[in-house]
């Protein structure tokens, strides 16, 4: 009878592995079909293909709101001071990179202030890395198209890189999409 009791458990085991295994397939599967996968983040972006006008901002937000992260963020960026000095060392990593697509490629253009902006490119600050003497900021990186009163049409992010990574990585991801959306090659 002990042994009886002992494959039965066995059984149970094999079934949780495999229903363990099935469902984190089955969650890989729709990860790559969600709201930011790689064909995903194209056809957001492809809002802003006529638009040019963008506005860079970093930050770095005290609280972070898990419920609706998007919610907070548009509502800092809205909020932002653009003329601010703050955190120089991102911003001019990202500037840097976003003016080489600029001068390289012309479809795109800084603005100074949010009201000349389209859109706005926002980068959270959350944290400085310092590896080997050289400090690297890592956030995350927002694309927030800007409100349409007349059209009944919030702000909303319509592109967020994919995790936590170094200003320059982010920046390079969303150049890559910019150039596959507009075809500049």
């Amino acid at each position: 009878m002990n042994n009886i009791a002992g494959v039965r458990k066995y059984k149970y085991a094999v079934l949780a592995i495999i229903a363990i295994f099935a469902l984190s397939r089955y969650s890989t599967l729709q990860g790559q079909t969600g709201l930011f996968s790689a064909n995903s983040d194209r056809n957001a972006l492809a809002e802003v293909r006529a638009k040019k006008r963008a506005l860079l901002l970093v930050f770095r937000s005290g609280v972070i709101d898990t419920q609706d992260n998007e919610r907070a963020v548009i509502e800092f960026a809205l909020k932002a001071d653009p003329q601010s000095k703050r955190y120089r060392l991102t911003y001019d990593t990202i500037a840097q990179r976003l003016n080489r697509y600029i001068n390289k490629y012309k479809s795109m253009s800084a603005a100074t202030q949010l009201s000349d902006a389209d859109y706005i490119v926002f980068f959270n600050l959350l944290e400085y890395r310092r590896i080997l003497n050289a400090t690297y900021p890592y956030g995350e990186l927002f694309v927030i198209v800007k409100g349409d009163p007349s059209a009944q049409q919030p702000p909303r992010v319509i592109w967020k890189s994919k995790k936590v990574q170094w200003a320059g990585d982010a920046v390079r991801d969303l150049i890559k999409e910019f150039r596959v959306l507009r075809r500049e090659e």
